[in-house]
């Protein structure tokens, strides 16, 4: 849900309901490569398709509690926007306003024809739904998956564990799988636990820990073979520059990308307008990530690179002011491959 949330007062305002999933490990550094990943055959990556996915974090809360945001024109903005073309696969995370959403998703149709639902609404749409799942949860879980390929199923899962304002949304992850000029691969756009100042110290970084091994062990339920291309996308609330990077990757079974390129923050409070405004003071984070899992298919190249985007000026009025904002989300996107 929020990167951070300021104490209670988000938790207040949505209600009460559940879910959850926490803790870490040891692993490698960014652009390295993690335990595992070296035993991938030449022949094992010759057979991986070399996809295009983009990841972003794109702050559409609820209307309903956040009326001031620029949603819809930021919807349409973001669907417009030049990084969005030329994807195989896009991850969306915070796309937690329905109407917002929806129209970001119909205006994207025309390059994304196959979607999945986003997590946590309904059960509509799913071939299947797993974990802590339930219709009183006030907010959905925010995530969802646009391919340009043909996606074969489609199964939801919300996470056991939480804390904060994260109990009160349906956060899990999407899994899709999907056919790629015949070549399957499979694809998990997730959102992780904030940090979040009203989870105890070290809650929120326990409670990713569990949720990243809830995905391994969901993946590893699913006997994918060797020779099948996974990828593990979304906002995961780790900066990469922090000792939790290796946990991070040794709880998920992830690969670290050959390298990361580009702006060196995927949320800046320095430079993004939007960010600087939420969270004034608060420190740069890298939070935003496209990888691979250990033990399957690999292309050639694999990098991430963040994208320093900038928008035409927008503005909104909250308390008879007036804001004006030079960014499309808090965040920035993440686009993955031969990039």
């Amino acid at each position: 849900m929020l990167r951070r949330t300021r104490g209670a007062a988000a938790a207040t305002a949505l209600a009460a309901a559940v879910i959850a999933t926490g803790v870490p490990q040891a692993a490698a550094a960014p652009g390295s490569t993690a335990p595992g990943s070296t035993a991938r055959t030449a022949a094992a990556q010759a057979t991986a398709p070399q996809l295009k996915v983009l990841s972003y974090n794109v702050f559409l809360f609820s209307k309903n509690l956040y009326p001031n945001w620029g949603q819809d024109h930021r919807a349409q903005e973001i669907a417009a926007a030049g990084f969005m073309n030329g994807n195989d696969v896009v991850v969306l995370q915070e796309a937690f306003d329905n109407s917002s959403s929806d129209a970001l998703m119909a205006a994207t149709a025309d390059r994304y024809p196959y979607r999945t639902p986003v997590v946590g609404r309904s059960k509509s749409g799913w071939d299947a739904t797993g974990g802590s799942y339930s219709s009183l949860t006030p907010e959905d879980g925010g995530v969802t998956v646009l391919s340009k390929w043909p996606i074969l199923r489609k199964e939801q899962h919300v996470f056991k564990d939480a804390c904060g304002s994260d109990w009160f949304s349906n956060k899990g992850f999407a899994y899709a799988v999907l056919d790629v000029g015949g070549a399957r691969v499979h694809v998990v756009g997730t959102h992780l636990q904030s940090t979040d100042t009203a989870c105890s110290a070290g809650e929120a970084e326990s409670v990713r820990g569990k949720q990243l091994r809830a995905i391994d062990a969901f993946l590893d339920a699913k006997a994918i073979p060797a020779g099948e291309q996974v990828i593990v996308a979304g906002d995961l609330n780790v900066d990469s520059r922090t000792p939790e990077y290796a946990s991070m990757l040794a709880n998920g079974d992830l690969a670290a990308p050959d390298a990361r390129t580009g702006h060196p923050y995927s949320f800046d409070t320095q430079d993004n307008s939007v960010a600087a405004d939420r969270y004034p003071g608060y420190p740069r984070e890298d939070l935003d990530y496209v990888l691979l899992r250990n033990g399957h298919a690999r292309p050639a190249a694999w990098r991430n690179d963040v994208i320093k985007e900038q928008s035409a000026p927008w503005t909104v009025t909250s308390g008879g002011k007036q804001y004006t904002y030079t960014n499309l989300s808090d965040h920035y996107p993440v686009v993955a491959g031969d990039v």
